[in-house]
């Protein structure tokens, strides 16, 4: 939950109780407008007993409706309760601002680090080239039952876009062109996790150091690369058009350069980005648009995606799934991408709504998920020499 949820939700609460209190007086208005038996009757008219039993039992429930006891009893609860949500969102407040500053002294550490020629790109660019596809697994391997000629497979649901990521190793990024409903492209981007854990930069940018510098909101040769490829995989296609929808999976680091990459306006000036689904990765810190159907999915006993000290926002278009411990409170081998794989594969296979909001946001992804997937392109990103040279204080 964020602030600004708790300080909204508390202005919804004050708006029903302002309902409420209108209510109440359409109600006690209502009555007034009936009149007082005693200007029902004129001189000399008598009302007899029963006229005056009927009106006390009116007044009393009226009283009981709208009064202390009814309407504006529940009208000054929900003043009560907007009170503590306010009070709530300045709590949360405050500790979203001692969360921002931990992180702007991570990145100031992370600065001095550079000075020694660690976790810094440099003045590196990515590099970026086609090779041969080395997807295997339930994407291919031939025509499923009933597919269109040439299509290699299809994502049945969200676990398969994660188990995409694969054997994503050497700086490999993959994109998976579908057939949209519609007739046209639609776009898979698989972005991998952490690959190099050295503090100084290499050869690959999906390294420690583009964990620091993404989460801190730095630009990174990383997540340029994602960009390069897709612009390489969508340029080799002759169905690619500038409003094809996009999807960006990724775990562990991955999740973190889709979010990123969702949110950088660059990027979504160029890709139509819809969808993005992570999977064990700290992303609470970045401002995806609310136009971007997101899917994360959490082990609670996984200490990855609490990394960033900051809770998913809770809204609409954003789905956090949390899966319980397993066994033990922590335990860093939940990690895994195939253990979030198996977790969004038993949330898939569970009776429709046993998962509140998961069925929803699959069928959002109707241009992802249940459709052919025409093409694979793998492309592999590099740090350009230079940069990489710098990075590391020059040559020799």
């Amino acid at each position: 939950m964020r602030s600004e949820s708790l300080a909204a939700a508390a202005v919804v609460v004050v708006g029903l109780a302002d309902v409420l209190r209108g209510e109440a007086a359409v109600v006690a208005g209502a009555l007034a407008v009936t009149g007082h038996p005693l200007r029902w009757g004129g001189p000399g008219v008598a009302l007899d007993g029963g006229v005056w039993v009927a009106w006390a039992r009116l007044e009393g429930r009226v009283l009981s409706l709208a009064g202390p006891g009814g309407l504006l009893g529940e009208a000054f609860a929900l003043d009560a309760v907007a009170l503590d949500l306010r009070a709530a969102a300045r709590v949360y407040a405050e500790v979203e601002r001692s969360v921002a500053a931990v992180l702007a002294g991570v990145a100031r550490g992370a600065d001095l680090a550079a000075r020694g020629g660690w976790l810094t790109d440099g003045s590196s660019r990515p590099v970026a080239h086609l090779v041969a596809p080395t997807l295997t697994g339930p994407l291919v391997g031939g025509p499923w039952p009933g597919a269109p000629g040439g299509s290699l497979g299809r994502a049945e649901g969200a676990a398969d876009l994660v188990a995409a990521g694969a054997a994503l190793g050497g700086g490999r990024v993959r994109v998976l062109e579908t057939l949209a409903p519609d007739g046209g492209a639609a776009w898979v981007v698989v972005v991998p996790g952490t690959q190099e854990w050295s503090p100084r930069a290499g050869a690959n940018p999906f390294d420690l150091t583009s964990d620091v510098r993404a989460v801190t909101g730095d630009a990174t040769v990383a997540a340029a690369g994602v960009a390069a490829a897709v612009d390489l995989a969508r340029s080799s296609s002759p169905r690619s058009r500038p409003d094809d929808p996009v999807l960006l999976v990724g775990q562990s680091q991955g999740g973190i350069l889709a979010a990123a990459l969702a949110s950088d306006a660059t990027f979504t000036a160029r890709h139509r980005v819809t969808h993005v689904v992570t999977a064990g990765s700290p992303v609470g810190v970045f401002p995806v648009p609310g136009s971007v159907r997101v899917l994360s999915v959490e082990h609670a006993d996984d200490p990855v995606p609490r990394l960033d000290l900051t809770p998913n926002p809770a809204r609409s278009s954003w789905l956090t799934v949390v899966a319980p411990p397993a066994e033990l409170p922590v335990d860093p081998r939940r990690h895994a991408l195939d253990a979030y794989v198996d977790t969004l594969r038993t949330a898939e296979d569970a009776p429709r709504g046993t998962v509140p909001g998961l069925d929803a946001w699959q069928a959002s992804a109707g241009a992802f998920v249940g459709a052919p997937v025409r093409s694979v392109t793998e492309v592999v990103v590099e740090r350009s020499l230079a940069g990489r040279e710098e990075a590391a204080g020059g040559p020799g």
